[in-house]
């Protein structure tokens, strides 16, 4: 947390001279938050207004352009109001396990279930990661050579933590942590389609191997077999 602290209060210090009326509240969250950060962990920061328009949202996105940090910001803000109710998973996540670093903010729990508070998310997960995988597909059907293996690896973790996070369950990006949770709540056919994915993905984001155009191709058809998470929890819960 010391190794950070300076650029926290960089951060914080341009935010309240330039938004002062309406800036809430800090927080970390993510490893530096949890005392666990790696070499190179991102430092994950939310900003909560009490009010945003695309005028402070353009200020914000400037202050955060000038701010100088040794590791990479990831920096999300949002409304008051909406992390209050955790219109998404990532706001529950960070009342889980954040830490405020200025102002107040309210970090209990919304007692309304997931299936309720997360059903517009769900909605627009479904239809966006959805999409990914539609346009790596007819995009493949033109050029038999794009891989498209990164665009089915995440849109396939997204769909499975969008689902997992209507059952209460997840709230991580991590493939360890999400894993167990997939077979648990989708079976093993599903895990072990995720499960080859991810292999895939880590061949060709980490290692000097270049996947062939078979590995491409299954990539996609693992992708269109995980996503089919979403089917499953709409007929579960009648959605």
């Amino acid at each position: 947390m010391k190794e950070i602290e300076n650029e926290l209060k960089e951060l914080i210090d341009e935010l309240r001279k330039n938004l002062p009326d309406v800036l809430k509240g800090v927080i970390l969250y993510g490893s530096w938050a949890k005392g666990n950060p790696e070499k190179h962990s991102d430092i994950d920061v939310i900003a909560l207004f009490s009010e945003l328009d695309d005028e402070k949202i353009r200020k914000i996105r400037e202050i955060i352009s000038k701010i100088h940090t040794s590791r990479h910001l990831d920096f999300v803000y949002a409304k008051v109001e909406d992390f209050e109710r955790e219109k998404i998973p990532l706001y529950t996540a960070i009342k889980k396990e954040g830490k405020i670093v200025f102002g107040e903010c309210n970090m209990e729990i919304s007692p309304v279930e997931p299936r309720i508070k997360y059903k517009d998310f769900f909605l627009r997960s479904k239809e966006f990661e959805s999409h990914k995988i539609k346009m790596v597909e007819e995009i493949k059907k033109k050029h038999s050579y794009y891989g498209g293996i990164e665009l089915c690896y995440v849109a396939s973790k997204h769909a499975i933590q969008a689902c997992l996070a209507m059952k209460g369950e997840g709230y991580s990006s991590k493939f360890k942590v999400l894993l167990p949770l997939c077979e648990k709540h989708f079976g093993s056919r599903i895990a072990e389609a995720f499960r080859k994915l991810f292999d895939i993905y880590v061949k060709s984001e980490y290692t000097h191997e270049i996947p062939t155009e078979e590995e491409s191709d299954l990539a996609l058809s693992l992708a269109k077999e995980v996503i089919r998470v979403y089917d499953m929890v709409e007929k579960e819960m009648g959605i």
